[in-house]
């Protein structure tokens, strides 16, 4: 008998043991370490509810959320009355969507702790999330009135008033975060973000700069400064933030779009293949990757890849107008029933319906094509070409004081149409 009790002993005291070596390794940023001998403990002595929140914790950090939240919830049956557990797994659940789940476990919290100035802070997003902004205004007027000068507070207000297109003072928030706290993560980048919805491109540009001096490796912030710079024309400036964004992740499908993109604007179209080619490789459902190869390989002349890839993307987007806009250029024994989705995807398109009037009119169905002619000139009454297919469709049927009316409308907007000025006058004078 006592040499189990002594057997029992050397087993928590080498739980003990383990867990003084997973803070050890947490301290180190060693997560899977530190999580391995967590649970090696948690298996020796279940019933250490402190154990089970360090063991949430670590998969906080290793971003396995739903994992983190079982841990949470078996500490919060061991330690039901600790506040640092509820607001973990308030924000774990706020994480993963289940917002009814974090508002009951905040509401908890605050029935146990009303002066826990976290339950309030963190609320703040799950209401942003739900868009219950007038609640999270609420939440953010009683976090400061427990902690005014809290950097996450205003951080998390600042992303409420982002969702709600409220930049200015998004901003402000933000700024109050970075005079708090100067080393708050991310904190350039969200600013950076709320310029470029502004439209302020150079302002933008100047706090994204800033959010890589600090973290050079953030590859969502080098990805959307580089998206940035090619709104500026910036670019060489660009590619070289998709290049530094594939040097730490090779295989990064949207760096290798936007570099494809780069190739195929500046005319280097086997070379923009192989960069789309190489998106679908990673994403093989990716939005634009086919529809770009099919316009690099129209380009090519290589129309039966131009066709395989453009009706690949229509797949994905069964009613993308300029997907079946590229369709009707390529085929056109097929094009009449691309321009028809185009016009019914598009109604107040004018383009789109001058497209298919040209498809009526090859097919020598001249009054639908007539009439979708007009359709476009009452979208737009200065489009030049339908004012000349009405003009020789009028002619061709001798209706002349039609066809001159048509004739010298185009001829005022297009004084140098050869077309309409001297064909078109040289048939309504024979």
């Amino acid at each position: 008998m006592e040499q189990d009790n002594f057997s029992h002993f050397e087993d928590w005291s080498g739980a003990e043991e383990r867990i003084d070596r997973a803070h050890e390794l947490y301290d180190n940023g060693q997560m899977q370490e530190a999580l391995r001998e967590l649970q090696d403990a948690i298996e020796i002595n279940p019933a250490n509810g402190n154990w089970h929140f360090n063991k949430g914790l670590a998969l906080d950090t290793l971003g396995r959320y739903s994992e983190a939240i079982e841990a949470f919830e078996q500490a919060r049956e061991l330690n039901i009355r600790d506040p640092e557990v509820l607001n973990c797994l308030g924000v774990d659940y706020t994480r993963l969507g289940k917002y009814d789940l974090a508002l009951r476990v905040f509401e908890e919290l605050e029935g146990l702790a009303p002066d826990f100035e976290p339950g309030y802070c963190n609320r703040i997003i799950t209401y942003s999330e739900m868009g219950q902004h007038d609640e999270a205004d609420q939440m953010f007027y009683l976090a400061r009135q427990l902690k005014e000068h809290c950097p996450l507070c205003y951080y998390n207000m600042g992303n409420s008033l982002f969702s709600r297109q409220d930049y200015d003072r998004a901003i402000w928030c933000w700024q109050q975060t970075r005079e708090i706290d100067s080393n708050h993560p991310q904190i350039a980048g969200r600013i950076a973000q709320a310029y470029w919805a502004q439209g302020d491109h150079q302002m933008a540009k100047e706090y994204f700069i800033m959010e890589l001096r600090h973290n050079p490796g953030d590859i969502e912030i080098l990805l959307d400064t580089g998206i940035l710079l090619l709104e500026m024309n910036e670019l060489d400036a660009a590619r070289e933030k998709f290049h530094r964004v594939l040097e730490l992740d090779p295989e990064h499908a949207q760096a290798h779009h936007y570099l494809g993109e780069l190739l195929l604007n500046t005319g280097q179209l086997a070379k923009a293949a192989e960069r789309f080619h190489r998106v679908l490789v990673q994403e093989p459902h990716r939005s634009g990757a086919h529809f770009r190869l099919g316009q690099c390989y129209l380009k090519l002349g290589q129309a039966a890849n131009a066709r395989e890839h453009l009706l690949a993307e229509l797949k994905n987007s069964p009613e993308q107008p300029e997907i079946l806009l590229e369709l009707g250029c390529l085929l056109p024994h097929e094009a009449m029933n691309w321009f028809e989705r185009v016009s019914a995807a598009r109604p107040e398109d004018a383009q789109g319906f001058h497209n298919l009037s040209l498809c009526y009119y090859h097919n020598g169905l001249e009054s639908q094509g007539m009439d979708l002619s007009r359709r476009v000139l009452e979208l737009q009454p200065d489009h030049v070409l339908a004012l000349h297919n009405l003009a020789f469709a009028h002619l061709e049927k001798g209706e002349y004081d039609r066809a001159d009316d048509y004739i010298r409308r185009a001829a005022d907007l297009v004084p140098t149409d050869y077309q309409i000025v001297s064909h078109g006058w040289g048939l309504l004078n024979k």
